[in-house]
């Protein structure tokens, strides 16, 4: 209990040096601004990007899961602890009587509060946009609420993904971009070689969409979301025994 009660501890802090950054404060208004303009484009009849109000938090959701929130995601990781460890700021968190271990599992945990806000922010800025436009009866509640609850999930992975590199190199800068390549190298192993994607988290990033509609396939539900902890119980032990062993 006393381990849980540190790393909240350690994580409400870092929640607040977060927000006290103007560039993640002006990150959840700019997700508000492109969530707007999607809704504008999308009282357009035959416009480009196919958007219908009706289902309009759907396809936020998935813009969220699959840039948003990774690039939230890269920039924290790069910021709390790659960032931190340059700038030798972390030695003076671990000079506290706490094991390195619940420290990286406190970053984990702010950067994925951040994820939780801003998951929140554009479920509710897209329902009032599709609600206002298509009116209450065109949307059902429990399937958005559901979906995006289930969206989190990936993106769990990705925090976890993020931290263990983050907490291997001494540049922000460098953590951000291999976060990106690690990634995209995902990505692209699941289109290139189709025999193996099953087995590779990013093909789950767009699991929520799973939930969607009057049938739901529970056992590939599970499956999945399974594969997502496994990956995120290796990635954060990986990080925890890197980060450990490390010298400051």
């Amino acid at each position: 209990m006393t381990s849980i009660k540190t790393i909240i501890s350690i994580a409400s802090c870092e929640n607040l040096k977060t927000f006290r950054q103007q560039k993640y404060r002006v990150f959840l208004a700019a997700t508000a601004v492109i969530i707007a303009a999607g809704a504008l484009i999308g009282l357009i009849p035959g416009n480009f990007l196919s958007l219908t109000m009706a289902n309009y938090p759907f396809s936020v959701l998935s813009l969220m899961n699959y840039i948003l929130a990774p690039l939230a995601v890269f920039m924290l990781a790069s910021d709390v602890l790659s960032g931190e460890i340059a700038g030798s700021e972390i030695k003076v968190l671990l000079t506290r009587p706490v094991s390195r271990a619940n420290v990286l599992l406190a970053k984990a945990l702010s950067i994925s509060c951040y994820v939780l806000i801003l998951f929140a922010a554009g479920m509710v800025v897209s329902c009032a946009f599709s609600i206002a436009m298509s009116g209450l009866s065109s949307l059902s509640i429990v399937s958005v609420v559901s979906a995006y609850l289930i969206g989190i999930v990936p993106m769990l992975t990705l925090v976890a993904m993020s931290v263990m590199i983050a907490s291997m190199l001494k540049s922000g800068t460098s953590s951000f971009g291999f976060c990106l390549l690690a990634y995209a190298a995902f990505v692209v192993a699941g289109l290139v070689f189709s025999g193996v994607s099953p087995a590779l988290f990013t093909t789950y990033i767009g699991i929520s969409s799973m939930v969607i509609g009057s049938a739901v396939p529970v056992a590939s539900l599970v499956s999945g979301i399974g594969i997502l902890l496994g990956y995120t119980l290796t990635f954060l032990s990986a990080g925890c025994l890197r980060f450990s062993s490390r010298e400051f």
